[in-house]
């Protein structure tokens, strides 16, 4: 992208959460998936969920968000690929490192 990771302007920061307690069912189904968009008023199809664990992935997928991973739980990459990853990082700092290539900025690239 043009100028850089510091151009990547996010349309929704997240300020809230939503968990097991906040839905029916936890992960991996997607509801927490969509208790969260629905507090943002998200839209799946220009979200992204990051996540460390097979359930994120699962849910995020389920919930029709494109799930990254990163291996900061443990969780093998091939795990995570598995369940659904678009995209895996060895740790946070790696996925902001590579934001200009990463599914964020595919997401922002389509508008």
């Amino acid at each position: 992208m043009p100028g850089g990771t510091d151009e990547i302007m996010p349309q929704t920061v997240v300020i809230t959460g939503a968990g097991a307690d906040d839905v029916d069912s936890g992960k991996p189904a997607p509801d927490p998936v969509h208790q969260a968009l629905a507090l943002v008023d998200g839209d799946a199809a220009t979200s992204v969920f990051v996540g460390d664990t097979v359930w994120d992935m699962k849910a995020a997928a389920r919930a029709g968000v494109r799930p990254v991973g990163v291996l900061a739980g443990g969780i093998p990459r091939a795990d995570l690929e598995e369940a659904g990853a678009v995209a895996v990082y060895d740790n946070p700092a790696a996925l902001l490192a590579a934001l200009d290539d990463s599914p964020v900025a595919e997401l922002e690239r389509r508008g």
